[in-house]
């Protein structure tokens, strides 16, 4: 009896040890691995999702490059599914074969904020418009107690000191929001430089920096430095402060929060495409720097139904809930079950 009993126990042991390694391995096999690139303006949430995605069964490898690099990769087939805040160009569409190869699936919303080295300004924030920060792009404005910008932020004190301009170096989505906002705001801007991922900045104006950490940095490490970030960005850094924004119909100074990016989108219509534009949006307590980031694939790929998976769980509530604490806006209800129904026409399903 002794005997036959322990050979009973050590069955079961050899059961317990051999169901165990065999779930385990299974698990192991099912595990998709994505690799993408692109955005520095999503990268904090992204790292957060690709966390909270494991269990899911599909595991992400993302690396901040910049939006530009990210279609690149994406586009060269050297990433599964590449992270942007501008949309294609024609030009990105045709190297993808037709509007019809690539899909554009929106993720969060967020704010690019104006950032600025003033401690001597104390607790009281600057208040800028599009048109004065396109001077100051543009060079034209070149002080800080300009008459334009005393003009905007009566009873407070500015100083004398020239206007370092800080901007990005890199192919950047959140360039495309911030050069969209201007040109939205000044004809001269929009002549000079216009708006995309790499404008033609100036000559003589300005000092660029790698990525929204790197102008973050940059701009933090310069007093009289002003640039633009993602929120989050901004936030991680003690020496900024952010800018109120005139709103697009003029009748108030507008906070970047989670709110007034929400506000952006309010009655919005979307595309089929989905591919819509936040910046200059009308309306009470909206602000006008919004843009949205979009995951981009090709139709075809090979891993269609691991992006299906990772997507359609960043869209649900669970995903879309984690946006907030990192300072993005949640996609509307609405705009976040279109996209998951536009996930359909990945190839396989």
């Amino acid at each position: 009896m002794r005997s036959l009993h322990a050979w009973l126990l050590g069955l079961g042991l050899m059961c317990v040890l051999g169901c165990g390694a065999g779930k385990s391995k299974d698990g192991k096999q099912k595990v998709v691995k994505l690799s993408a690139t692109g955005s520095s303006f999503v990268l904090r949430l992204m790292q957060v999702w690709a966390v909270k995605a494991e269990p899911t069964g599909v595991r992400v490898d993302y690396i901040s490059t910049g939006s530009t690099k990210g279609i690149l990769d994406m586009l060269n087939r050297e990433t599964d599914f590449g992270c942007t805040d501008a949309p294609l160009s024609a030009e990105q569409m045709e190297k993808a074969g037709g509007k019809d190869k690539v899909l554009h699936i929106p993720l969060a919303m967020g704010a690019v904020v104006a950032v600025y080295n003033l401690p001597e300004l104390g607790e009281k924030g600057l208040q800028l418009n599009g048109n004065v920060l396109a001077d100051i792009y543009l060079g034209t404005i070149k002080n800080w107690n300009d008459p334009a910008i005393a003009s905007l932020n009566p009873g407070l004190k500015l100083p004398n000191l020239p206007i370092t301009v800080c901007r990005r170096s890199d192919g950047s989505g959140t360039t495309f929001i911030f050069t969209s906002y201007l040109a939205g705001n000044s004809p001269a801007f929009k002549e000079k430089v216009g708006s995309g991922t790499q404008p033609n900045w100036p000559s003589g104006v300005g000092q660029g920096g790698l990525k929204n950490d790197g102008v973050a940095a940059l701009v933090e490490g310069t007093p009289g430095a002003i640039g633009y970030v993602e929120l989050t960005y901004a936030l991680d850094k003690k020496k900024l402060r952010t800018a109120k924004l005139q709103s697009a119909d003029g009748n108030e100074f507008v906070e970047p929060t989670i709110e007034s990016v929400t506000a952006a989108a309010a009655g919005l219509q979307v595309p089929d495409n989905l591919v819509f534009d936040l910046v200059n949006g009308k309306g009470k307590g909206v602000y006008p720097a919004c843009g949205t980031v979009w995951a981009v694939t090709r139709t075809d790929t090979p891993k269609a139904e691991g992006i299906r998976k990772f997507l359609t769980w960043a869209l649900s509530k669970e995903g879309q809930a984690l946006a907030a604490p990192e300072h993005y806006a949640p996609l509307p209800e609405p705009l976040a079950s279109k996209a998951v129904q536009a996930l359909e026409k990945l190839a396989g399903k």
